[in-house]
């Protein structure tokens, strides 16, 4: 009898881990995830916080000097609870505290920690402010050189502890940018023994249309062929093609399917996504149930 031949992939190295908080609540509820992907591969944590500059305005330095260390005392202070939670007992902990752009600090903390991934939460800001202020959050995953898992406003309650992953929604475009950071994938599924759903979605227009239909099942073939040799056997994948808006069907798949993880590579930041936020990343970041890991695609692409 023939032994079964099982691939050897790479394991997913997660040493260090970055949390990027401003104490809001959207950022708490990252830590039991942090706590829980840190004990898991007894990675460093690195809580980073980066103050914006304050607009002082008809203040005498002596003011300005005593509103700084005031909020550099209460910075410290919600730094040392943050260390000292149960979320992150028994974890390697140490802060990072700067002062500045908070996007190009979190960058320079990354290449200079060597950070393997970056975890964040997102206010979801709506209406104007989403689209012409845009989100802080998805400028760092289109810029930072480390896969960012994000924390939208919108998610379940079951994460508020994370132990097991289960599923994995992985959507795609079938383009190399919608494949970075998948062989990551695939190695964490094989750490959870999780089930990978591959979800490419095409236009509503013509899917009754006998050429469509053909494109669908050519599609399915390529997604396949592209993603199959990367899992191990011992994790099942399945290839789902639907049709539709991709913000709308990628948010029911993860519902219809209770994906634990949302995660797909993304374009790097460039005028047209960092000034106007209407792409389907963000949508997804902002709307998804459950965490959100981005890769972004490398610069000579």
């Amino acid at each position: 009898m023939q032994a079964a031949i099982v691939p050897v992939l790479p394991q997913l190295s997660l040493k260090r881990i970055m949390y990027a908080t401003d104490f809001s609540a959207s950022s708490h509820d990252c830590i039991a995830i942090v706590g829980a992907l840190a004990r898991r591969y007894q990675a460093e944590v690195y809580i980073a916080n980066v103050s914006p500059p304050m607009p002082y305005t008809m203040a005498t330095p002596e003011a300005v000097c005593l509103v700084e260390n005031q909020r550099e005392r209460a910075i410290r202070l919600d730094m040392e609870k943050l260390l000292h939670s149960p979320e992150l007992k028994g974890v390697a902990a140490s802060t990072i505290i700067e002062a500045g752009d908070p996007a190009e600090e979190l960058r320079r903390a990354v290449r200079d920690y060597d950070i393997d991934l970056a975890v964040l939460g997102t206010h979801g800001r709506t209406g104007l402010l989403r689209l012409l202020m845009g989100s802080l959050a998805e400028e760092l995953l289109r810029s930072l050189a480390c896969p960012v898992l994000t924390i939208g406003p919108h998610i379940s309650g079951r994460f508020a502890s994370l132990h097991q992953v289960d599923t994995i929604l992985c959507p795609t475009d079938l383009s190399r940018q919608s494949r970075v950071g998948f062989m990551n994938v695939a190695a964490l599924a094989r750490e959870f023994q999780a089930r990978i759903v591959v979800l490419h979605v095409m236009p509503t227009e013509g899917r009754l249309n006998s050429q469509v239909l053909e494109a669908a099942v050519e599609a399915r073939r390529v997604a396949q062929r592209i993603f199959a040799q990367d899992v191990d056997p011992r994790c099942p994948l399945e290839i789902v093609v639907d049709f539709g808006d991709p913000a709308e069907r990628i948010l029911a798949a993860a519902r219809e399917h209770r994906a634990d993880l949302i995660a797909f590579g993304v374009q790097q930041a460039g005028a047209s996504v960092t000034h106007f936020r209407n792409t389907v990343a963000y949508r997804v970041v902002l709307e998804a149930e459950c965490p959100v890991l981005t890769s972004r695609s490398p610069e000579k692409w």
